[in-house]
C-alpha cells in the first residue's frame, strides 16, 4: 500500500471503514447515518463508530454535516482515490494467484462439438492451431472458478460463429487463449483455449480446454492431476 494516500499499516482499519461506508451508500452520492447505525455496521459501539467517522474526516476521505441526530456523509475525491489504490493493489494480487484445475473425466460433449465441421474449421482458422477433436475437462474450486470468471471479464474472447445445418442450429462459442502446464512442472507449458460452450450439461466449476495435441498424452495426465491456467506466458 502507498503511504502518500494514507494507507499505512496503522491506517488499515480506516480504509476498511471507508469500504464499509461505501457499501452502505451504494449508488447514492451521500448518506444520512447516525453514529449508532455506523457502529452497528462495523459491529462496534456508538462511541467507536463516532471515532471512526471522525478519523475519516481528519484524513480528508469524507466530509460530514450534522443533520439532527444523523449526519450527512460524502466520500471525497481523496477518499475515492484511496479506494481506487486499494482496488488496484488487490486486483494485482488476485491476478498473480495461480488458477489450478484438476483433471476430471468428461462427458465427451466437448469432443462432439469440436468435431462438427462448422465449428472445427473456425477453430483452426481463428485459434491458430488444428485442435485435437476432443477437450480436456478441468474441475476448479469455487475460489479458482470465481477468480477465473473475473479474469475472463477483462479478456476479449475469440468468437466462433453459430451456424445451421440440415438437422439443427448451433450457437456461437466463446474461446479464451490460455497457457497450461502441470502444477509439478511449470516450465513445460502449452498454448490452448478455454471453450465457453453455452449448451453444456457440465457443472459450473467444470471448464473445457481445447489444444492441438491430445493433452492427456502430452502431459501424461491422469484424473486428479493438477494443471495451472495462465493467461500470460511471461509469467512462466
Amino acid at each position: 500500500m502507498v503511504e502518500e494516500d494514507g494507507i499505512t499499516p496503522e491506517k488499515y482499519i480506516n480504509w476498511f471503514t471507508l469500504y464499509r461506508l461505501c457499501q452502505f451508500t451504494q449508488d447514492k452520492r451521500s448518506i444520512n447515518i447516525t453514529t449508532v447505525e455506523f457502529g452497528q455496521l462495523l459491529n462496534l459501539s456508538q462511541q467507536s463508530g463516532s471515532r471512526r467517522i471522525n478519523e475519516l474526516e481528519k484524513l480528508g476521505w469524507i466530509k460530514k454535516k450534522l443533520n439532527g441526530k444523523s449526519q450527512a456523509i460524502i466520500i471525497t475525491k481523496k477518499g475515492a482515490n484511496v479506494l481506487l489504490t486499494v482496488y488496484k493493489n488487490l486486483k494485482s494480487m488476485l491476478e498473480s494467484i495461480l488458477i489450478v484445475g484438476e483433471v476430471t473425466e468428461g462427458m465427451h460433449e466437448g469432443g462432439y462439438y469440436v468435431a462438427i465441421k462448422g465449428y472445427y474449421d473456425q477453430f483452426k482458422t481463428k485459434l491458430g492451431f488444428e485442435p485435437y477433436k476432443g477437450t480436456l475437462n478441468l474441475k476448479l474450486s469455487d475460489t479458482d472458478n470465481e477468480i477465473l470468471r473475473e479474469k475472463l471479464k477483462n479478456i476479449t474472447p475469440v468468437i466462433i460463429d453459430g451456424f445451421k445445418d440440415q438437422s439443427r442450429e448451433y450457437g456461437p462459442v466463446k474461446c479464451y487463449d490460455v497457457y497450461i502446464s502441470r502444477l509439478d512442472n511449470k516450465n513445460n507449458f502449452k498454448k490452448a483455449a478455454i471453450l465457453d460452450i453455452q449448451r453444456t450439461h457440465h457443472q459450473k466449476n467444470i471448464i473445457e480446454i481445447l489444444a492441438k495435441p491430445y493433452l492427456r498424452d502430452y502431459f501424461n495426465l491422469h484424473n486428479g492431476d493438477k494443471l495451472i491456467l495462465n493467461f500470460n506466458p511471461n509469467n512462466y
